[in-house]
């Protein structure tokens, strides 16, 4: 009995304090309260209307926009301080004008098309102010109705575009200019095409004259030369050879860039394979060892790959070590781009990295990025023979392929290079 009693004493207290909350709801609802107060073990909180009113007014001084409010005839009720600097004129003598007073001539058809129909929906446009000192600012105008004691009253916030449309200007200035290297860009393409023609038909051709010419001399004529005659004629030759086989690299590193990319998918082992049977008769005489581990299927331009490998094959073989059998291999695997630290590569795709080494002479780090160089060598001519193109033409390939080939190197140890193409 003594429990039941306690439940029901607990339930009228319960009763008594939810008529209070009601009571207080129905007094809020009908503005009859100036603030309510929370109190709580630490501290006292009174919310008050001129407090939250006090706190919209701040936030309206604080915008970097012009805030304004019209009455049914246009009439500024009031605007913050932004806006009274946009027209440069004090705040006080602002209120209580027209707004359209501070409008250009021009937009003034718009501002007025705005006004009558911010009245009834939410508008924009793109307006003119006038300035104190006559100056022109383009503004963004946006209207909105409010409801305020009954009265309508016409919001409007304006945003500044001065900064804006000098941004647009100045995109517009290198879209131009732009345009303008594209031109200037298709020109000299136009001129490489020009060059590359030249170079693989009317200058390759008198250096086969002299070649061919030169080895006729030679052979007939040879018994009639003098021991110096022989070494000129000689020395000639090589200088021939050497002009036919730059030409013919530059031709190849011209085309490389503007032929024709038809990607196929192609087994790169085979790919590989063939290459080694067009290199068979070096590759005996250095007693060169290839090895290749699942290279597998991937999408390229074949006669461009086909010149990759038989580039690399031929560096190696050239660069070899005297008494040691060059040993050259090249596996192959799939890696996500995210896993790769290669600010040229994408994160979203997955890529085929071939990795290539030698056991060749190598070549010290500091020219990891230099031998990729257009006509670079690392040696003397009278070391090793070569036009400093073959790797060139190796970066330029990949670049087609949208990837990128790296290389590292050791001294007297070997090189090794990555190579990096979107996976199929």
């Amino acid at each position: 009995m003594e429990k039941a009693r306690k439940l029901k004493d607990e339930n009228k207290k319960r009763q008594h304090r939810l008529l209070d909350g009601a009571g207080s709801v129905d007094v809020v609802k009908t503005g009859s309260i100036d603030a309510l107060v929370s109190i709580d073990k630490e501290d006292i909180t009174v919310y008050t209307e001129k407090i939250a009113g006090e706190v919209y007014r701040i936030l309206i001084e604080k915008m970097h926009e012009g805030a304004v409010t019209l009455n049914e005839e246009g009439t500024i009720l009031y605007c913050n301080s932004y806006f009274a600097g946009m027209v440069n004129e004090p705040l006080q003598k602002v209120i209580g004008t027209k707004l359209k007073t501070y409008m250009d001539h021009a937009s003034m058809t718009s501002f007025m098309e705005l006004f009558n129909q911010g009245h009834d929906a939410s508008s924009q446009s793109e307006v003119y102010l006038m300035t104190k000192e006559g100056r022109k600012m383009p503004v963004l105008l946006s209207a909105n109705t409010l409801t305020l004691n009954k009265n309508i009253i016409l919001s409007i916030i304006l945003t500044d575009l001065t900064i804006q449309n000098k941004n647009q200007k100045e995109l517009k200035y290198r879209a131009e200019q732009l345009e303008q290297k594209n031109v200037e860009l298709e020109n000299v393409n136009k001129d490489l095409t020009t060059f590359t023609y030249i170079s693989s038909h009317d200058l390759q051709e008198p250096v086969r004259k002299i070649l061919n010419f030169g080895s006729i001399i030679t052979k007939e004529e040879g018994g009639r030369l003098s021991d110096t005659g022989k070494e000129y004629f000689r020395r000639l030759m090589e200088a021939a050879k050497r002009m036919q086989g730059l030409i013919e690299d530059l031709a190849t590193y011209s085309l490389a860039k503007h032929a024709e990319r038809n990607f196929e998918k192609i087994d790169l082992t085979t790919l590989v394979d063939e290459v080694k049977k067009d290199l068979d008769e070096v590759i005996q005489e250095k007693h060169a060892t290839l090895e290749t581990t699942f290279l597998g299927t991937a999408n390229i331009i074949p006669f461009q790959f086909r010149q990759l490998v038989h580039n690399l094959i031929l560096n190696s073989l050239k660069f070899s070590k005297q008494e040691t059998a060059p040993v050259i291999r090249m596996t192959s695997e799939i890696v996500a781009g995210s896993q790769l630290n290669q600010k040229k590569l994408s994160s979203q795709i997955d890529y085929y990295h071939i990795t290539y080494t030698d056991n060749g002479i190598g070549f010290e780090p500091k020219y990891n990025e230099l031998i990729f160089e257009v006509l670079q060598r690392l040696h003397s001519r009278e070391e090793y023979k070569g036009t400093g193109m073959g790797l060139a033409i190796c970066k330029r390939i990949i670049e087609n392929h949208n990837g990128i080939i790296t290389a590292t190197g050791e001294l007297n140890v070997g090189a090794r290079f990555d190579i990096y193409i979107p996976a199929l």
